[in-house]
């Protein structure tokens, strides 16, 4: 294949990402022609769900030429589930948590497993896991699962907060890059953009493309796009934010062939210096 991959490894907020508005259709999009982006979100899982996935995702060994240019891994939500026992809630409903220490480890595996699939080049971003509205979370469940209005709920904006500084710590301490999607949320009127206190809502999910992006522009200049501009920062926001365009596209741009002789424009680019 021509193209590099992109990877992204998360949970549902990533499973749903290539929607409408997703952010990552916004990836796709700006990446068009210059990178491929592959959808790995399981909705639900938890990094200890997560691990189970490794040797099939990220396989070690193998060729150059099947490692990801880049895995982003968006995990932490769902690990956030508080645990039992809460009020008026069924121990299912603590399924997912994940203590924060074993949290942590699984993150620290997740990045070695894929620093050590294919050839060993591909790159880390590991992102924070948003804020939790746990008031209109505990609303969402009540409505679509008949939950207990008097239930306590079993995520909440606290836990979630350990969860997205934690997953900043891993990354410091394992020399990943990170995009502290948690924070950017709370720049803003936070609330508003999630759907149902979880999930990001059309708002929600373009504030994660823009973290996203802006990551890969200070950290991994080599993999902007050569001829798309990344559409979810304005144009004078990314003239200050150091994006170095340098991804090609794969074959010709048509305005470069040679209407008279286009099997001469192929041969030349055959030819080019990789």
């Amino acid at each position: 294949d021509m193209r590099p991959v992109f990877t992204l490894f998360g949970d549902s907020i990533t499973q749903f990402s290539f929607g409408p508005g997703g952010w990552g259709a916004a990836l796709a999009n700006d990446w068009q022609r210059h990178a491929d982006i592959r959808l790995r979100g399981y909705s639900g899982y938890n990094t200890r769900w997560a691990l189970h996935l490794l040797p099939h995702l990220f396989p070690s060994g193998g060729r150059p030429e099947d490692t990801p240019a880049l895995v982003v891994v968006f995990l932490g939500a769902n690990d956030a589930t508080r645990p039992p026992p809460l009020r008026l809630q069924p121990e299912q409903s603590s399924r997912q948590h994940v203590p924060l220490e074993e949290y942590r480890r699984n993150l620290v595996s997740i990045i070695g497993a894929i620093r050590e699939c294919g050839d060993g080049s591909a790159r880390v971003l590991l992102l924070s896991p948003p804020p939790c509205d746990d008031v209109a979370w505990a609303q969402h469940c009540s409505t679509t699962y008949g939950l207990d209005p008097a239930a306590e709920p079993n995520r909440n904006f606290e836990t979630t907060q350990q969860y997205a500084a934690a997953a900043l710590e891993v990354a410091a301490e394992e020399g990943v890059p990170a995009a502290d999607v948690h924070a950017a949320f709370l720049r803003e009127e936070w609330k508003d953009l999630l759907a149902d206190g979880l999930h990001p809502n059309a708002r929600g999910n373009a504030a994660i493309a823009a973290c996203v992006l802006e990551a890969i522009g200070r950290h991994f200049p080599e993999l902007q796009p050569t001829q798309t501009a990344p559409s979810a920062l304005p144009s004078k926001q990314r003239a200050h934010r150091g994006f170095d365009r340098r991804l090609g596209i794969d074959f010709p741009d048509h305005k470069a062939i040679d209407a008279s002789d286009p099997g001469a424009t192929f041969d030349k680019w055959q030819r080019r210096k990789p």
